[in-house]
């Protein structure tokens, strides 16, 4: 009987379509025919004439439509009343599609034309005009249409609410089908008859009350995407109607404030969107609607309900549209909003509170209302990675919390059992802010974070924060006995934090180098170089100046590591401190004497003042502790200048002492510290400083290029210039490559670059390469020793004159006594480029024979030199003869006796454990190398002598008969005994020429 019922219904229903037919190009007649059919298949009259307007056949059409759709929701409906016990009949696939068509007419020509007269004909005109057209309405059918309107969509509503809207609704395919495909279409007219002010209604037009509840239960029941978008489509096609509009804007608001409202705001706008689908005018939407307070909510008590909400879309891992959507709106209400709003202390407040509500040692941290650290941590991730990179949210998000993010850093750095996510997202939280922060603000966070004491935090299993408890006195930590300890542990040992100290010195540095920020790292430098010299001063905590001092050694090594720090904004200011600390090194020399203890052990040692009378007798003071050899704090500071010096230069290409006063200062003080007893370190840094400054001095004072000089000139200067500014940079290659174009500029193989010289250059490249001589670096003096060499040949003796005096510097006095290691490796490398002047000399040497023979001379005499330095002049005495021996002539007797005397006051029978590499700065003249070298020149003079004989250049008695009884005696003996096997060979070479050297005398074909 049911699905007889529903089959005529249908069959009723497919008239109206008349899916069967051909198309008629009379649009209005096809419809009175449809009628006519489809009140004949129902059995009624006709009640449609020819003489009706389209419009009036579009319209009965619709009403008979929804009729349709009645009678089978009435059918098929679980809940009709019917007392029946035959099951209700499916509807088929054909059967909803016809169903969803008749829905469509009834809106199509019924719902939307009747509300878009009505519309029209209220007094509220649209805000643009949409079309130039003047629209005749006829006010005298408005009350009917509006009847119609109100009867159509309260039967609309009662489809889905078949029994009101406080009871369940229907769960037929054709509610789903209206509530999926119509739910717009149900809340136009229903919003606009339902909320219609009293200054619209009327009499004839009363506003349709019974709407509103069921718009409210539709509202409550569906999901909040589909409401949302429901209303937003009201919103767009009826936007010139105010009072729908404003009843829209409450409805959508009260969605918004639903648990999922925002997620179904999200839904409704992005869809299916995800990734590149997105776009800005989406984020837009969602931003502007959620940052327009409705007009009767309290701005407080709403974003209190939504940012939260907000901050939990962060977490979607399902939706990248909705993070972006959340972070978007975030940032927008931060950035974008008034003043006046509560909305950028709401925000900061959700995400900071984790951080800034710290409970004290042994009490539970944070608020369970609020979110723990990693959430919070999780969300701030999560949100700058979803926004646009902009320093103002950065900075606002951040900035009150970077020391607490630090302390927590600090902690997961700390514990081994911390989480590797939390413990990256920490780390990269912080560097984002400072990398896009201020300079000033970066540096007054890290010295806000060096100075306080009550800053170390800890990270409780509960993920909240509490503060770390403190050693009450950390100088009493030590006992002697726990001291002894704690250096055998190396728990004194450099970097390590043996007080406890926060923050961790070797840590908070390294963190400092990680920003790889030059200003913020030079700036925070300077600050914390003056106070801790303040705080010497003022002898103030002992534990912060420690923490200074601390923080300083392990920024001098990171420096030292890496030198390219530049970027000081007052380069004055940190001269005269680098100025400052080199003067009261050379004011002191005997401070790092009388400061040798380990800084932590005089520290441990204050507070065993007490207990001094019971130590036991006869141990002895720190004083005499391995450890007493440390580096001291001057050291460490002069060190730490000398680098900031060289930075400061690099960072600063116009400072030279011929720009800058202060440098001059500062150089003579740099020669006090080469020459002193200054750690080799120093030294080195020195010595570089020094040839940065000599190189920049010599770059001001060549003369500028000239547009009438000659090509070659040119080409001299622009090399020169070049090479100067090489020799400037930090890195080694460069500064080598540098000091190559020097040496090739005054090589002689290039003869046209060496004539073209400016004889004025010649000093200053002099300079630079007497200062790298002394450089450690094996490329670097090989290049300046053939360089001196072959600038010999370009500037004649005084160059050679200024190399042997370097060569011969202070060897009979207290400084050839005490001679260093890098003293003697200059002066071999000087001499080593003197050889290689005499080798190219040839019979020119004599011209430089009077200054040459005498300085070598003068070394092999001297008592207080290394043995290796006396067998660098043996070895350039040797290459004199080799070259040309007649500029030895005039001190041949002295020669050849002393070399005699030499080898046989030095002979030794047995063989030495040691040898001069073990001990290269020994004067110990019994090494066996001393007595080769001295073999060697003797066999040279021997063999010159004999070749000069025959060739009738010297004359026969210039080796008398005692002096070759004599060479023979000690070289026979010294080719038996000694303990060498070189030098027994040597000597027996050396016998055998003496004996040649006898029968070219006696020879009476030679000539003399």
């Amino acid at each position: 009987m049911i699905r007889t019922e529903l089959t005529s219904t249908l069959l009723a229903g497919s008239c109206l379509l008349d899916s069967t037919s051909t198309p008629q190009n009379n649009l209005k007649g096809a419809l009175i025919e449809r009628l006519t059919t489809y009140y004949a298949t129902l059995g009624v009259s006709s009640s449609i004439s020819d003489t009706c307007t389209l419009e009036e056949a579009q319209l009965r059409t619709a009403i008979e439509s929804l009729c349709i759709v009645e009678r089978i929701q009435g059918i098929i409906s679980v809940n009709n009343g019917s007392t029946s016990t035959e099951e209700p009949p499916l509807l088929g696939v054909r059967d909803l599609a016809q169903i969803r068509t008749l829905l469509s007419i009834s809106f199509h020509w019924g719902v939307e034309p009747l509300l878009s007269r009505i519309v029209s004909a209220w007094p509220e005109r649209p805000n643009v005009a949409t079309s130039n057209v003047t629209q005749i309405i006829d006010l005298t059918t408005m009350p009917e249409d509006y009847h119609r309107l109100s009867d159509l969509t309260s039967r609309i509503l009662r489809l889905v609410f078949p029994a009101g809207p406080q009871q369940k609704s229907s769960n037929s395919l054709i509610t789903e089908a209206l509530l999926n495909r119509h739910l717009k279409d149900i809340f136009e007219p229903a919003i606009a008859l339902g909320w219609l002010p009293k200054s619209l209604a009327s009499d004839s037009m009363p506003p349709l009350e019974d709407a509103r509840p069921f718009v409210m239960r539709l509202l409550g029941t569906l999901p909040v995407s589909q409401t949302i978008a429901a209303l937003g489509g009201v919103i767009s096609t009826r936007s010139s109607v105010q009072h729908v509009r404003r009843a829209c804007g409450y409805l959508l608001s009260r969605q918004l404030l639903r648990p999922d409202g925002i997620r179904g705001l999200c839904a409704a706008i992005f869809g299916e969107s995800e990734g590149d689908d997105i776009k800005l005018e989406q984020l837009e939407h969602v931003s502007r609607t959620l940052s327009m307070v409705p007009a009767n909510i309290n701005p407080q008590d709403y974003f209190s309900a939504i940012i939260p909400r907000l901050v939990d879309l962060l977490h979607d891992a399902k939706s990248i549209a909705f993070r972006r959507a959340s972070s978007f709106t975030i940032s927008r209400l931060l950035t974008n909003i008034e003043t006046s709003s509560p909305a950028p202390q709401i925000i900061l407040s959700t995400l900071h509170f984790p951080f800034l509500h710290v409970s004290s040692p042994g009490m539970a941290g944070g608020s369970p209302s609020f979110p723990d650290v990693a959430y919070a941590l999780s969300s701030l991730s999560i949100l700058l990675a979803n926004s646009d990179p902009s320093p103002k949210l950065i900075s606002t998000l951040l900035s009150p919390i970077i020391a607490p993010l630090y302390a927590v850093m600090h902690h997961l750095d700390s514990s081994r059992t911390s989480d590797p996510s939390t413990r990256e997202i920490v780390h990269d939280t912080i560097m984002t802010w400072f990398r896009v922060s201020a300079a000033e603000e970066a540096v007054a966070t890290l010295m806000f974070i060096l100075d306080d004491q009550d800053g170390k935090l800890e990270l409780g299993f509960d993920g909240k924060i509490k503060r770390a408890e403190r050693i009450s006195d950390p100088l009493s930590l030590f006992t002697p006995e726990s001291l002894r300890q704690a250096e055998e542990t190396g728990q004194l040992e450099s970097g390590a934090n043996w007080l406890d100290l926060y923050p961790d010195p070797v840590r908070f540095v390294g963190f400092i180098q990680s920003i790889n920020r030059q200003d913020i790292i030079s700036n925070f430098f300077v600050l914390v170089l003056e106070a801790y010299r303040d705080n010497e001063k003022q002898n103030n905590d002992p534990i912060q100046t420690l923490r200074y001092l601390q923080v300083i050694i392990q920024m001098q090594t990171f420096l030292s590591n890496d030198s390219k720090l530049g970027g000081f904004q007052d380069p004055v200011q940190i001269l005269k401190f680098i100025e400052q600390v080199l003067e009261d090194s050379q004011r002191h020399p005997n401070q790092t004497s009388q400061k040798k203890e380990d800084f932590p052990s005089r520290l441990a040692q204050l507070s065993l003042e007490e207990d001094r009378d019971t130590m036991e007798e006869g141990e002895d003071s720190d004083d005499d502790m391995v450890d007493s050899e440390k580096r001291d704090i001057g050291t460490e500071m002069t060190e730490t200048a000398l680098i900031i010096l060289l930075s400061v230069l690099e960072g600063n290409k116009a400072l030279s002492t011929r720009t800058t006063p202060i440098l001059s200062n500062i150089l003579l003080l740099l020669e006090h510290l080469i020459t002193g007893d200054s750690p080799n370190g120093i030294k080195e840094l020195a010595r570089e400083v020094r040839l940065v400054l000599t190189a920049r001095l010599a770059m001001q004072n060549a003369p500028n290029f000239k547009d009438d000089e000659d090509s070659h000139q040119r080409d001299v200067q622009k090399v020169y210039q070049q090479a100067l500014k090489l020799l400037q940079d930090p890195i080694l290659p460069l500064r080598a490559h540098g000091l190559l174009l020097l040496r090739q500029l005054v090589s002689p193989s290039r003869s046209e670059q060496f004539k073209a010289v400016d004889p004025a250059l010649i000093p200053a490249i002099q300079d630079v390469f007497m200062q790298s001589v002394q450089d450690n670096d094996s490329y670097i003096f090989l290049n300046a020793v053939q360089g001196l060499a072959a600038l010999v040949d370009h500037g004649g003796a005084p160059v050679l004159k200024r190399m042997l005096d370097t060569y011969t510097c202070g060897i009979d006095g207290l400084e050839g006594s005490s001679m260093s290691q890098q003293d003697l490796d200059t002066r071999l490398r000087l001499g080593e480029a003197t050889g290689i002047v005499v080798s190219r000399c040839g019979t020119t040497l004599g011209t430089h024979g009077n200054y040459i023979v005498p300085s070598l001379l003068r070394v092999l005499r001297s008592s207080n030199v290394p043995t290796a330095l006396k067998m660098s002049a043996l070895s350039l005495l040797a290459d004199c003869q080799k070259t040309y021996p007649l500029v030895l002539l005039p001190f041949f007797g002295d020669l050849s006796g002393g070399t005699l005397d030499l080898i046989q006051l030095e002979t030794r029978s047995t063989e030495f454990a040691t040898t001069i590499e073990d001990e290269p700065t020994s004067k110990n003249s019994k090494f066996p190398g001393l007595r080769r070298a001295a073999l060697h020149f003797m066999s040279l003079l021997l063999k010159g002598t004999i070749e000069n004989i025959y060739d009738t250049s010297f004359r026969r008695s210039i080796y008398s008969e005692d002096l070759i009884r004599r060479t023979k005696l000690i070289l026979s003996y010294i080719s038996d005994t000694d303990a060498d096997v070189v030098v027994r060979v040597m000597a027996r070479e050396a016998l055998e020429l003496s004996k040649q050297l006898e029968y070219a005398i006696i020879d009476p074909f030679a000539v003399g």
